[in-house]
């Protein structure tokens, strides 16, 4: 599964976890456009997150590329 979240950064991205809130992410495929989850509840375990500051062509364009570590509840 690969996910994409709006941040500027990992740093960022985990600050916000830390901080206790729910963020929303989408997984995009070929048969659908966006599915939504939120980082921590519906999420596995070693999830790739893509992280994205600007959308092209109705996608997001991802910057950084992280795996999500549940237990931990960050990513890296």
């Amino acid at each position: 599964m690969r996910v994409y979240v709006r941040a500027k950064s990992k740093a960022e991205l985990n600050r916000r976890l830390r901080a206790g809130e729910k963020i929303e992410v989408l997984e995009y495929g070929l048969l659908r456009h966006g599915v939504g989850f939120t980082l921590g509840v519906d999420v596995h375990d070693g999830a790739e997150v893509a992280i994205f500051s600007k959308i092209q062509n109705g996608f997001p364009y991802a910057h950084t590329m992280a795996t999500y570590i549940k237990n931990k509840n960050k990513v890296q």
